[in-house]
């Protein structure tokens, strides 16, 4: 665990690293009741930062991290609320930019609701489509970033919740005033199973996403794919993060009409990390993150959490996302400025930027935008 705010002066990480650190130790301490040799490491990437999922504040975890352990029996800390995030960048053989509006959106969006098994979700979080960008060179393109909602809440799904498939094997571990719940013993393994599965599924899910998005208006050329929330092996859960080779070239995401940079990783910081099940890796944000604009004053318990003076149910769905003080980072869409993440990260995760892709228009949360110019509707 590295010992101070990696982005510098940043009021999420000041309160997030020492959090992170002692679900570490509680998370120690519960295996080795489990197996006397269990070892377990939470490593922040660059981006470490608030969870909209209240659960998973409560639980011990973050954004912007990788969770390892080792451990004889099979086991799952399941309030790191295991979902499959992808990043995907579809390149287009023409400029799609004046073929969507908010009523092509709505309607694609009632199409797949009411007409087949695909659960919209860029409407929650910080999910979105980059409907149309264009690349350094003027290469237009479309970026997806989402999970497979299919899996998440169900009783066949992943999250945590009341009465679902593997709440009655959850062991609750209590140690240093702060909880970890462990899913113990066989499924345990058909949870890392079904996880592993689900990433191929949110690849094609995303896949299929474009195809409606550019029928009739462009061809797909080519595509690339990067998970950045999964479960790397059947002891590792990666929270918001890549896990890369050196060289490999991955997306970080921003907000809202901000350039979205491809970034190519390379060796000599404190990201490169020997993984405890084997082999190496270079940890990489996937985005900006969420941190507090104000200073952090925060309440955790098992049945609610205080951020700030605002109080939360620690419940599935209930988000700090709400939380008026929890924005995105701002940093200079510049790579080459000081103010930029690139910048702020370096020594940490050095690496350059290799291309820049504009939003020119972008559906989440926040609706259909133009960045370009205003459009009405």
């Amino acid at each position: 665990m590295v010992s101070n705010e990696i982005l510098g002066e940043d009021l999420a990480q000041k309160f997030l690293i020492p959090h992170l650190e002692q679900t570490e130790r509680v998370f120690r301490s519960a295996l080795r009741e489990l197996d006397s040799n269990a070892e377990c490491r939470i490593t922040p990437a660059a981006d470490l930062c608030f969870p909209h999922d209240v659960v998973r504040l409560a639980g011990g975890f973050a954004t912007g991290c990788l969770v390892e352990w080792q451990c004889s029996v099979p086991v799952i800390p399941i309030d790191t609320t295991v979902n499959v995030d992808t990043s995907s960048v579809f390149w287009l053989s023409g400029d799609t930019a004046d073929l969507w509006s908010t009523t092509q959106f709505d309607e694609l969006r009632e199409l797949l609701e009411g007409s087949s098994s695909y659960e919209w979700n860029f409407h929650k979080g910080n999910h979105f489509i980059a409907s149309v960008l264009r690349s350094s060179d003027g290469q237009p393109g479309i970026v997806i970033h989402s999970n497979e909602k299919e899996f998440k809440y169900q009783y066949n799904g992943l999250m945590p919740v009341p009465g679902n498939w593997y709440m009655d094997d959850i062991v609750v571990h209590r140690s240093e005033g702060r909880y970890i719940r462990l899913l113990v013993g066989p499924k345990a393994t058909l949870f890392s199973q079904i996880a592993l599965d689900l990433e191929a599924f949110n690849v094609n899910r995303h896949r299929f996403l474009a195809t409606m998005l550019t029928e009739g208006r462009a061809e797909i050329r080519s595509e690339y794919h990067k998970q950045h929330y999964y479960m790397p092996s059947p002891n590792s859960v990666a929270i918001g993060c890549y896990l890369c080779e050196p060289g490999e070239v991955v997306p970080v995401f921003s907000r809202p009409g901000a350039d979205i940079h491809l970034f190519e990783c390379r060796e000599g910081g404190q990201n490169r990390i020997d993984l405890l099940n084997g082999g190496k890796s270079l940890i990489v944000p996937h985005g900006w993150g969420k941190t507090l604009d104000s200073e952090v004053s925060i309440r955790l318990g098992e049945k609610a959490v205080s951020v700030n003076g605002m109080d939360f149910e620690v419940a599935p769905k209930v988000t700090l996302g709400v939380h008026p003080n929890l924005i995105v980072r701002k940093f200079s869409s510049d790579p080459s400025n000081p103010d930029s993440i690139y910048a702020r990260m370096s020594h940490h995760t050095p690496g350059t930027v290799v291309n820049s892709l504009r939003q020119v228009s972008s559906y989440s949360k926040a609706g259909f935008m133009r960045h370009d110019r205003a459009v009405a509707g």
